[in-house]
């Protein structure tokens, strides 16, 4: 695995925007160095927005007695799949999710529902206190006559 970036940032909600829109830049130079791909905003997007939900439920989780807790946000890659890490010291959590009754209009329970929609890969890990959430897409080449571009898996 190669290691791309570690950002550690306040478990504030304010600072979920600069933890999505860097996952989103970093997943933009990993499409555009790995593929030449000229549409690789999906790819982006997806990184964006699954950042976006795991840094929100984090927050939203942490401990409130503890006003210095940290998330952090690790990026890396193997072969052609950005690997993304959200790392927190929160209470355990069961990262199985059921597809929220939409009927019901429920207020949340939308976030890891959609993490595990676009990403290929959701992996949940309890090591030494921490939660790891790791989140996995592989972004892969087609070609059509004189378009190139990435599609996520």
């Amino acid at each position: 695995m190669h290691p791309i970036l570690t950002l550690t940032l306040q478990a504030d909600l304010r600072y979920v925007r600069i933890a999505s829109i860097t996952a989103c830049n970093v997943a933009e130079i990993f499409a555009d160095s790995n593929s030449n791909a000229a549409d690789i905003s999906d790819f982006c997007h997806a990184y964006e927005l699954a950042v976006s939900e795991a840094f929100t439920n984090s927050v939203r989780h942490a401990k409130p007695s503890q006003t210095e807790t940290q998330i952090t946000v690790h990026v890396s890659s193997e072969n052609s799949t950005l690997v993304v890490c959200i790392i927190d010291a929160n209470p355990p959590f069961n990262p199985v999710t059921q597809a929220p009754d939409i009927n019901s209009y429920p207020e949340g329970g939308y976030g890891l529902f959609l993490i595990h929609q676009l990403m290929d890969t959701v992996l949940y890990a309890r090591e030494n206190g921490t939660n790891i959430l790791t989140m996995k897409k592989r972004a892969t080449m087609t070609q059509t006559a004189n378009t190139r571009t990435i599609n996520p898996e």
